[in-house]
């Protein structure tokens, strides 16, 4: 007879071992809204043998970040960053700041977001070159500033991040990036910067074979068009970018689409057909609720 509770062959003891850290991170998780402080200070006193408190703060806020804990990852990370200070580990610093950056910014904190990702990046500056934190920090930093409205400072990092990437020869984040810029430039009003980034971005996605990175592209050159009034060739431009789409689905990018049709339609002087894409991408709102009560009701 099989022993359907006996761990599978293939599961290593390692693995059960950090299922179980997970699960008992989970249980001191739930004591936070009573007690954060003693939440802190169990989940410290927890840390696996051999791993220093700092590490294992930092691994843990990790993990719950991950799951969308972010308030008790943040006590967590300030936790850390006493430890790691005591230490005078200036690396162990630069990784929990760089983490703590982008937490507040989803939490709408966003200058303190910034200020967190600074702290990071200055920290950074006297250490070993590291490629993928210099990228954590850009991306964040660039969509911190975005988010702020701050476009010059957020096209500063997002050409970080574009640079950091063609150093690595990470092709896809390269395109991201470009096509990141070519947005920032629309909302800078300036259209011809935002088609040169574009068309970059664009060609890159040709050579991978990404028809979303075709996509994002055209909608920026349509978005452009729009901005120098040019809405008959906006709504083609778009029309494009929502035919490659449809090879490769990606729900907000249609949608986006969607509204940027009817504006421009809009625009044009055809209220029908603006009225049409409307309520087209108000459609994906109303669906993209359902989903979400099904994986509610799911979990």
């Amino acid at each position: 007879m099989t022993d359907r509770n006996r761990e599978p062959m293939s599961s290593s003891a390692e693995d059960r071992k950090d299922r179980r850290q997970r699960e008992r991170l989970a249980e001191l998780t739930r004591s936070f809204k009573k007690d954060p402080r003693d939440f802190v200070q169990k989940v410290e006193q927890a840390c696996p043998t051999g791993t220093p408190p700092a590490t294992a703060l930092l691994d843990a806020a990790v993990v719950l970040a991950e799951q969308d804990e972010f308030k008790p990852a943040l006590a967590l990370l300030d936790r850390a960053v006493v430890l790691y200070e005591a230490r005078h580990d200036n690396a162990g610093l630069a990784r929990v700041y760089v983490n703590m950056g982008p937490l507040y910014g989803m939490q709408g904190e966003l200058e303190k977001g910034v200020s967190m990702s600074l702290k990071a990046e200055a920290l950074a500056k006297a250490l070993p070159a590291d490629p993928e934190f210099t990228l954590h920090y850009a991306s964040d930093l660039g969509g911190m500033y975005t988010e702020m409205e701050q476009w010059d400072k957020a096209m500063h990092y997002f050409q970080l991040a574009c640079d950091t990437s063609k150093g690595m020869g990470n092709k896809e984040l390269e395109a991201d990036a470009l096509l990141v810029m070519s947005q920032v430039a629309i909302a800078q009003g300036d259209a011809a910067k935002a088609c040169d980034l574009a068309e970059k971005g664009g060609a890159l996605g040709r050579t991978l074979h990404d028809r979303l990175f075709q996509a994002r592209a055209l909608q920026t050159i349509g978005d452009a068009s729009a901005l120098e009034g040019h809405h008959d060739r906006a709504v083609v431009l778009f029309q494009q970018a929502l035919d490659l789409e449809a090879d490769q689905p990606d729900l907000e990018l249609r949608q986006q689409l969607f509204w940027e049709m009817s504006e421009s339609y809009e625009e044009a002087g055809n209220e029908e057909l603006a009225e049409d894409y409307r309520s087209r991408a108000a459609d994906l709102d109303e669906s993209d609720g359902d989903m979400d009560e099904v994986d509610d009701s799911e979990a």
